[in-house]
């Protein structure tokens, strides 16, 4: 019953990666803390970083006979494995990251971005679209059946491969985590890794971040098409951010290439620094993490 009911509090968001913005300031003897926000402002609260940020058995599948599998979130807490070292001993001394070290980093980001709970309900959401329109064609095809009418030789062939659809977008809205990640990886991850890395840097503590930290945002696409723009890592004016630590975010960008480059590290100004967190806020879904308490109203976007 132990092994059966273990690692139901899985962290969609990891307390290794968290735990960089802990404050400095915390008192001798108290557990470190970080500092929340609601994206449109308020009062911080002081949270611990295991506190923050898990769901009952986010990632868990259920088989057929009740028990649990575990495997997605033992393959997360592998990529978790060593993060806080490639930040502290490469990226905080603006070091070159050996290849498996940046192919481990860009496994982090891709994994990061499929794994939380809004992007799974944004996913689960689009499945839920494809699914109805799925169970009205096959009820078209159904009444067809029941009136007497015959198919076409094309649709009848077609039957297998739209009823195979159709049961794999009923898992797919039933548990969206079981597809989500292996997509994140499998179309994801490959397509990051060709990317230009570029990590910004700031000597002050001043990058936030949040319960959806990596964003993807294109600021070539004009404002009245962006609501109906659908964001894709081939469009080559997507930028991939992501906080890495309160000094240090990477952006990810075109030109793509096969051929593994260095990362690029350059200094941010302040309006550089003011420009990221408001994006990091306002792709935020419900919570802002910052490293100390006070609510910058420069992280709120503007109408």
């Amino acid at each position: 019953m132990a092994i059966r009911s273990s690692h139901k509090a899985q962290h969609f968001i990891p307390r290794s990666y968290l735990s960089g913005w802990c404050d400095q300031a915390t008192p001798a003897g108290m557990q470190p803390y970080v500092w929340t926000f609601e994206p449109s402002g308020g009062a911080g609260r002081k949270r611990a970083p295991g506190n923050l940020f898990s769901e009952t058995d986010i990632y868990t599948l259920r088989m057929p006979d009740g028990t649990r599998d575990l495997r997605i979130e033992h393959h997360l807490s592998k990529l978790e494995q060593g993060w806080k070292g490639i930040v502290r001993d490469y990226v905080a001394q603006k070091r070159q990251l050996p290849q498996p070290l940046q192919t481990r980093l860009v496994a982090f980001i891709a994994a990061m971005h499929g794994r939380t709970p809004l992007v799974r309900e944004i996913q689960r959401t689009l499945w839920q679209d494809e699914l109805k329109l799925a169970e009205q064609q096959e009820g078209t095809r159904a009444k067809m059946s029941l009136d007497g009418l015959e198919h076409n030789a094309e649709d009848t062939q077609s039957l297998p491969a739209a009823r195979t659809k159709l049961d794999a977008l009923r898992k797919a809205v039933d548990s969206p985590m079981q597809f989500l990640l292996p997509l994140a990886f499998n179309e994801g991850f490959p397509m990051l890794q060709q990317m230009t890395m570029t990590i910004i840097c700031t000597d002050e503590p001043g990058f936030i971040t949040s319960d959806s930290p990596v964003t993807w945002f294109d600021p070539t696409v004009p404002k009245d098409k962006f609501l109906t723009h659908k964001s894709s890592l081939f469009d080559e004016g997507i930028q991939v951010t992501m906080p890495l630590s309160p000094r240090h975010m990477i952006l990810m960008h075109h030109p793509m290439t096969s051929v593994v480059k260095p990362v690029r590290y350059v200094k941010g100004d302040e309006p550089t620094v003011a420009a990221l967190n408001r994006r990091t806020a306002h792709y935020a879904d419900k919570t802002i993490v910052s490293w100390r308490d006070g609510f910058d109203p420069r992280w709120r976007i503007v109408p």
